[in-house]
């Protein structure tokens, strides 16, 4: 694999693990951080503990995602294949979940 290849694939990782961690802290903690002002929330209006884990499982799916993806690319055959999947399949999950997080946050506000 060119250099070029292998640092984007790092940061890959570094950037999977990053939203993995993030995920984990929402799921754990049950809301954002203090410093994290509404403008930097968008397009949530009323971040609930509810809002802020399903928030947190979606950003464990998107982190999952980006890693799985990545080991995917490098590892040929069925398993790399496998693997895309995987990373397809938690992509479509976190989707889903940031979507029903929205609309959660949105309709508590109605």
């Amino acid at each position: 694999m060119p250099l070029m290849g292998s640092v984007v694939l790092v940061l890959t990782y570094v950037f999977g693990a990053a939203i993995f961690a993030t995920g984990l802290y929402l799921v754990g903690r049950k809301q954002f951080p203090w410093w994290l002002k509404q403008g930097w929330l968008w397009p949530l209006t009323n971040v609930t503990p509810r809002v802020a884990v399903l928030q947190g499982w979606a950003g464990i799916g998107f982190g999952t995602s980006v890693m799985a993806m990545g080991v995917g690319a490098v590892i040929q055959g069925v398993y790399g294949g496998l693997l895309v999947i995987v990373g397809i399949a938690t992509y479509l999950a976190g989707l889903v979940l940031y979507g029903y997080s929205t609309y959660v946050s949105r309709r508590a506000t109605s």
